[in-house]
């Protein structure tokens, strides 16, 4: 071979290395390192990568919003009442209970093999560091959580799993019904509005800030309660009179309440949702123990229902 052939032949095989490496630079990069992200969380800040597949939701919120996003939770922690779930959903589900909301046993989340879990930030921060021990954790506001913050969870959730537009379609859908509901709301409405929770020896009044306060101004009616805390708790029947909304909810459990005692009480008709016969029991779950873009919905369609006798 003449040195003008080794020459050419030198030049091909340089040429070929430069074109393989031109090559290498454009290929894609290993999925798990591609979908890696930081989610910043009521706790912090955790490393997820790929997209969660066996997600614990240990709130009922978590578990509603999993399921706008047609993801299927392997556990939950469900007050060892899977009922609850199947009332929150509308649907039954297969999952493995890992106990309370207030105390899920970390032995049980552990055995499940989560990729994910999703934790509230008033229960659960003081198990955080165990929690992310066992998989990648996030915390967010539930417990305490108005309409906006359980909307924005949605999307906080969604981005965790690696698909945030599919949380974005997901609110999309939901506010084009509630928006559809609320246009039935007389535009003229100025009552004021007021959740209780009874309980055997006293009620709980939910203010502006609570959740389902934040839906009745999401639908333009005015809470009774102006208040930054969400629920004033151990309120009295003399409490309860002098809020004196113009309309009334009043969620209850199975079983007898002070709710019972109190509305045979002379005193208990000075209120005036009483007087207009504004007085409404509603479901304790759905108004106060759940949240969710499904129970936002429920909210809306019992107040059109119960008060304007709209659907």
């Amino acid at each position: 071979m003449t040195e003008f052939s080794n020459s050419i032949s030198r030049r091909r095989f340089c040429a070929g290395l430069l074109a393989a490496g031109a090559g290498a630079m454009v290929l894609p990069a290993p999925a798990t390192a591609a979908e890696s992200r930081t989610i910043s969380h009521r706790a912090g800040v955790t490393e997820i990568s790929g997209r969660p597949s066996r997600v614990v939701a240990l709130e009922f919120s978590f578990v509603q919003a999993l399921d706008a996003l047609d993801v299927a939770p392997v556990g939950i922690s469900d007050d060892n009442q899977p009922g609850r779930i199947e009332q929150l959903l509308g649907k039954r589900i297969a999952y493995g209970s890992v106990g309370t909301r207030l105390e899920p046993n970390l032995e049980l989340v552990s055995a499940l093999g989560p990729d994910l879990i999703i934790a509230d930030e008033v229960r659960h921060s003081a198990i955080y560091a165990q929690l992310s021990a066992i998989a990648p954790t996030i915390v967010l506001n539930s417990w305490e959580g108005d309409y906006p913050t359980i909307r924005q969870s949605v999307l906080e959730i969604a981005d965790a799993l690696g698909d945030r537009s599919r949380g974005e379609r997901a609110l999309a859908a939901h506010d084009a019904v509630v928006s559809a509901l609320i246009s039935k709301v007389p535009k003229n409405e100025s009552r004021r509005f007021l959740l209780a929770v009874a309980t055997t020896d006293s009620m709980s009044l939910h203010t502006s800030s609570s959740f389902t306060g934040s839906i009745f101004k999401a639908m333009g009616l005015t809470p009774a309660l102006q208040s930054s805390s969400a629920v004033e708790s151990g309120a009295s029947l003399e409490r309860l009179i002098a809020v004196n909304p113009d309309v009334l909810l009043v969620a209850t459990d199975d079983g007898g309440t002070v709710f019972d005692l109190w509305k045979t009480n002379t005193a208990f008709a000075n209120i005036s949702a009483v007087k207009n016969a504004t007085v409404f029991e509603v479901n304790r779950n759905q108004f106060a123990r759940f949240r969710g873009l499904k129970t936002a919905e429920l909210i809306v369609r019992d107040v059109l229902s119960k008060v304007y006798h709209a659907g």
